[in-house]
């Protein structure tokens, strides 16, 4: 009996190739789509020692109603990770909002007309969960099933600054493309079922990056809080290897009815060493050569339960000095430190 087939988008993502990585050493089969296929040579490469098991298509535009017909033929699985990410772009609606809500629209609406497809795989962020203003009130209170409360204005204006304007934009097509996900399934009750997954920071060695240079994403957002005297975000955060370990683990659990959504909160926590002190101490002691500036009094950790991911899904963190340790020995090692 042949392997079931997965459908990924995202793979060139920091979070997606980490996804491909393991859905492949599973023993899946999986397809990968790309925007350009100029993209495809690259992926070859990282994913040579599974070349019989890949298969590529070029969609260019994820919003087209069309977009996912032929792509999805005979596939089992789907797992969507493709997403806007903070500061690719100025305008809100044509930049964030419409790839983020109509990207995903057209995945679902395109499977619900393939009958081989029995569950998607969706990831969104625990900023789907929390209002526009958690981070800066630092009011976080994270649990599934938030989402249809949360205020939020598809017309709003968003502040001048530039890096703030761009992480409101993001958030705010977290919260609309999961509510979008919501509605639709609510509304057309597909054969298949959804999980969506809520990652709070991920970090970890990224698979994509070919220079310091080139160092993106939230891992740029933890190596500018150890660079800077106070960090900017809270110390919520989780190993990228345990978000793809989630993504098959999705697979395997039962989901209830086909016109709810399974949400599953994805966050290592205290338990695991994720406090800013700690992490501080620990990049000091164990890399010198980093330019550590973090320094104390440093707010409480928010509190997240994912009392539903472990139990459900059997998932167990990583600890922070694991997840912090593989990122850092990458990045010394793009930069000849080691």
């Amino acid at each position: 009996m042949s392997q079931p087939l997965i459908f990924i988008t995202g793979a060139t993502g920091f979070i997606g190739s980490h996804v491909v990585t393991q859905a492949l050493s599973a023993g899946y089969k999986v397809r990968l789509s790309v925007r350009k296929e100029a993209q495809i040579d690259s992926l070859r490469k990282l994913f040579s020692e599974h070349a019989a098991s890949l298969d590529f298509v070029v969609v260019p535009d994820f919003t087209s109603p069309d977009a996912f017909n032929k792509p999805l033929e005979n596939v089992t699985y789907v797992f969507h990770l493709a997403s806007p990410l903070p500061g690719n772009g100025s305008d809100f609606e044509t930049d964030y909002l419409n790839p983020a809500v109509q990207g995903t629209i057209a995945l679902l609406g395109a499977a619900k007309d393939v009958d081989t497809i029995k569950r998607i795989v969706i990831v969104s962020s625990v900023l789907a969960l929390v209002p526009l203003d958690a981070l800066i009130t630092r009011k976080l209170i994270v649990k599934e099933g938030l989402n249809p409360s949360i205020p939020v204005d598809p017309q709003m204006s968003f502040p001048e600054d530039p890096r703030a304007s761009g992480s409101l934009k993001y958030h705010a097509s977290k919260i609309l493309a999961h509510r979008a996900t919501l509605s639709w399934v609510s509304a057309a009750k597909p054969s298949f079922t959804i999980v969506t997954l809520h990652p709070s920071f991920v970090f970890g060695r990224d698979l994509t990056q070919t220079s310091a240079e080139a160092l993106g994403g939230t891992n740029a957002m933890l190596w500018g809080c150890l660079t800077s005297p106070a960090p900017f975000i809270p110390p919520i955060a989780v190993d990228v290897r345990d978000v793809a370990s989630a993504h098959l683990k999705a697979l395997e659990i039962s989901v209830g009815k086909s016109d709810e959504v399974e949400e599953f909160i994805l966050s290592a926590g205290e338990r695991e060493g994720w406090m800013w002190g700690r992490v501080a101490e620990f990049v000091r002691e164990r890399y010198p050569s980093v330019d550590v500036k973090l320094e104390g009094p440093f707010e409480e950790p928010p509190k997240v339960n994912t009392q539903k991911a472990e139990e459900g899904l059997g998932v167990k963190w990583r600890g922070m000095e694991d997840t912090v340790g593989s990122f850092l020995e990458q990045q010394m090692e793009l930069r000849g430190q080691l």
